[in-house]
């Protein structure tokens, strides 16, 4: 994550410490600002390179986060993001050189063509009505002896473990080929062996057996499988390196890889996990399952392992996890769930998932760029906290999201009472302070999933994720039993200034916009001013609401 020095007497960001490639672009066309490892992108600035000219030109004209391609003259080649900071377009700049050409290795000595198939036959057969051998040649085949064979079951012989399939060639009716079918010669590795058959019969038209050849298709299968695998590991990078290139928010990227990784995986449901300094928070969930994971367990299980692809259990049902990292530090994880008890994970799959596990991180990581990039451009210049427009966009997403996992939260609206007399009285820059210090106040009380802004003015919003209603005014209540020492520090304890509240519990799939839930917190809201301030209402639910029963809070 980008980490930006702040000189307190400009009070502008430097990008010096950056630990990432970045350059600043003034509205003047100068280079404002650049991080150390910058010095390339400087040369394509100020010649004046066309993609990298185009993504400023892109966000100046309106674009919250804007994405490019940049290839110099010496072949370096980079991904690029652009967003406005202020006045000028920060441009982030990740060194994609080596993976491309990695992958453009792959592409070129991947032969599309596979090799004819051998015909030579490995084994003549012939059986009688009860699959029983009466003639075979040669005496050795599949590294097995033969000899003795005559007289003895052809089942035994080639299902030594009694897997005999439902569609047997040593029983067919009608000439016929059956193509890679599995067998068992009790060397312990599968085989796979493709039989051509004909019936036999006697002078009456009666069936008395079945005569044929099978040549052993063992590595034909494997190596199919492997090309398989190969084109679809392929597949699913360029995918992914497509949501890189295209996605403008990491929520929508990473809820995208989610629905690929379901309809490969054959998952019921993928949750997407970032590690923030905070915390876990799941940040994006594809499929429509009913499984709540428990993700701090999962994330503990996934640090001891020795694997970072491994499967973890989980209410009974055994799920594959992936822990993603980049330098070595957890920056997040996949949790992908099905049904194993009917479709256990397979080593091809673990195998996949190892193989895109580059791909994987690399959108983690881009995710979490964009997601500080965009915190960034939507908080509130006094508090550093989320802006109106922001919060109300992160908690619509939010609603969007209760309507598959059918988890609830809260909406809590906070007016500052008597805010008024603090201006009138000590002036505004102990107004500033005080709201500085109950936006502080008010971080300090939520979790890393919970969200916090400044509506307006004094007024606050708070979005609790998952919580009932009463475990929302008991923070309320936190918030307002902090007042009179925010009164102490900004010197106002003579004054009347506290803080009322409103609340609002979600309805998953009735509430689907933040007005749906900001009208009834504003009421209950209205409700506490008009009952003398300085307390927690809880809003009624609307009907229509099932069987959500909200209790109030004085």
């Amino acid at each position: 994550m980008l980490k930006f020095r702040k000189n307190a007497r400009s009070k502008k960001f430097s990008l010096a410490d950056a630990p990432v490639c970045a350059v600043s672009v003034g509205t003047d066309d100068m280079i404002a600002d650049s991080s150390d490892t910058a010095g390339k992108l400087v040369d394509a600035w100020e010649a004046k390179q066309s993609s990298l000219v185009d993504l400023v030109n892109c966000v100046r004209g309106g674009a919250p986060v804007s994405d490019g391609r940049l290839i110099l003259e010496d072949e370096s080649r980079y991904t690029l993001t652009g967003v406005a900071v202020d006045d000028a377009v920060l441009v982030v700049a990740r060194d994609t050189s080596v993976n491309d050409q990695m992958t453009d290795a792959l592409l070129k000595s991947r032969s599309l063509l596979k090799a004819l198939l051998d015909r030579a036959t490995d084994l003549s057969f012939e059986v009688d009505a009860n699959r029983v051998f009466r003639f075979i040649s040669p005496s050795q085949a599949f590294g097995v002896s033969l000899d003795g064979w005559i007289g003895r079951s052809a089942d035994s012989f080639f299902w030594r473990e009694g897997k005999v399939p439902s569609r047997n060639p040593l029983a067919a009716r009608a000439e016929k080929t059956f193509e890679s079918v599995s067998v068992n010669f009790g060397k312990g590795a599968a085989a796979w062996v493709t039989f051509s058959v004909e019936p036999i019969t006697d002078e009456a038209g009666e069936f008395t057996g079945v005569r044929g050849v099978c040549r052993d298709v063992s590595s034909q299968v494997v190596d199919g499988r492997q090309t398989r695998m190969d084109n679809l590991r392929m597949a699913l990078q360029q995918r992914i390196v497509g949501l890189l290139n295209s996605a403008h928010t990491y929520e929508g990227m990473l809820d995208s890889a989610s629905k690929e990784l379901m309809e490969v995986l054959r998952a019921e449901q993928v949750w997407s996990v970032m590690k923030f300094p905070e915390g876990l928070v799941p940040v994006a969930m594809a499929g429509e399952g009913t499984t709540i994971p428990n993700i701090d367990r999962i994330w503990q299980q996934l640090t001891l392992a020795p694997d970072l692809v491994c499967e973890v259990e989980e209410g009974g049902t055994r799920h594959l996890a992936v822990r993603l990292e980049q330098g070595d530090i957890g920056i997040g994880m996949l949790l992908i769930c099905r049904d194993t008890s009917v479709f256990p994970w397979s080593d091809h799959e673990v195998s996949l998932m190892e193989d895109i596990i580059g791909s994987l991180a690399a959108a983690f990581g881009k995710a979490q760029l964009i997601n500080k990039l965009e915190r960034l451009s939507l908080l509130d210049e006094l508090t550093g906290i989320m802006n109106r427009r922001a919060f109300v966009e992160a908690v619509e997403s939010r609603l969007q999201h209760q309507c598959r996992t059918g988890q609830s939260g809260c909406l809590l609206f906070v007016d500052l009472d008597h805010f008024k007399e603090v201006n009138d009285t000590l002036g505004h820059k102990a107004g500033d302070e005080a709201i500085k210090l109950v936006a502080a106040t008010m971080q300090t009380i939520v979790r890393a999933c919970d969200i916090v802004g400044r509506y307006g003015g004094d007024e606050f919003v708070l979005w609790l994720d998952d919580i009932a209603p009463a475990d929302a005014a008991l923070k309320a209540r936190v918030l307002i039993d902090a007042m009179p020492g925010i009164r102490e520090k900004i010197g106002a304890e003579s004054l009347k200034l506290s803080a009322s509240v409103g609340i609002s519990a979600s309805v998953p799939g009735l509430d689907l916009k933040f007005t749906d839930l900001s009208e009834r917190a504003d009421a209950a809201l209205y409700e506490v001013k008009k009952s003398g301030r300085g307390h927690v209402a809880l809003a009624e639910i609307p009907s229509g609401a099932g069987n959500w029963v909200v209790g109030g809070a004085g």
